[in-house]
């Protein structure tokens, strides 16, 4: 009991009523999702890899196939694997085991695809779409994510993302928290209500979209650009 009601105060209630919901409605049928677009502060995620000291988490970053696998595993990656297949990933193991992943994160290239709710994001050629973070409830408080973040900004900037952007839903109180502190500034703000194979997509501040509905999510998404 009173581990749930942790777990309920780091999620916040809505976030936690939100994940209730999903289990038991499926998503053909109702969705209604908010998330808040934040642009990350690379140069000072940069500054942090750096200035990290040695210890027992090691991070990487992972191409081979069988791995790549088990880190969509790990992170609860539904994305669609036709259109993630040139995203980078990257996983936290430890020095005592190199080969278990404990946590990971995503970030997509050229667009990101939301399949269920009906929009894809068209990146640009230097931004980087971040997605899909997970880190074990034994490394959580500790750190582990921050460092993972850091980790993969140090290694995508070199090729050219020197833009990095991630949507998290307002009342994710934690992870809201996270990317707060290594963001830059809100971008704005999309809206999505679902129901059946009808989708109602609004884009707010810096975003710009094509349309604003569509009932072929993934033949003909609503497309986001952000400036």
């Amino acid at each position: 009991m009173i581990s749930l009601i942790q777990k309920i105060r780091q999620r916040g209630v809505l976030n936690s009523f939100e994940i209730v919901f999903n289990r038991i409605v499926p998503v053909w049928l109702f969705r209604f999702s908010v998330g808040d677009v934040l642009e990350l502060d690379v140069d000072r995620l940069r500054d942090k890899h750096t200035q990290a000291e040695p210890d027992t988490l090691r991070f990487e970053r992972v191409t081979e196939p069988t791995r790549r696998a088990n880190l969509r595993a790990v992170t609860w990656n539904s994305v669609p694997e036709a259109t993630t297949h040139e995203d980078m990933g990257y996983a936290i193991t430890t020095v005592d085991d190199n080969h278990t992943i404990v946590g990971g994160v995503w970030c997509a290239r050229d667009s990101f695809m939301e399949n269920n709710l009906g929009f894809r994001i068209a990146l640009a050629a230097n931004q980087g779409w971040i997605y899909c973070a997970y880190v074990s409830t034994s490394l959580r408080g500790m750190g582990a994510y921050q460092r993972l973040l850091a980790f993969a900004t140090h290694d995508v900037k070199p090729r050219g993302y020197d833009r990095l952007l991630v949507v998290i839903q307002p009342w994710n109180k934690a992870s809201m928290h996270v990317h707060q502190k290594y963001s830059h500034h809100k971008v704005g703000r999309i809206v999505v209500i679902r129901i059946l194979r009808l989708c109602l997509v609004f884009g707010t501040g810096g975003l710009t979209q094509d349309k604003y509905w569509t009932t072929r999510s993934f033949e003909s998404p609503v497309v986001f650009e952000i400036a």
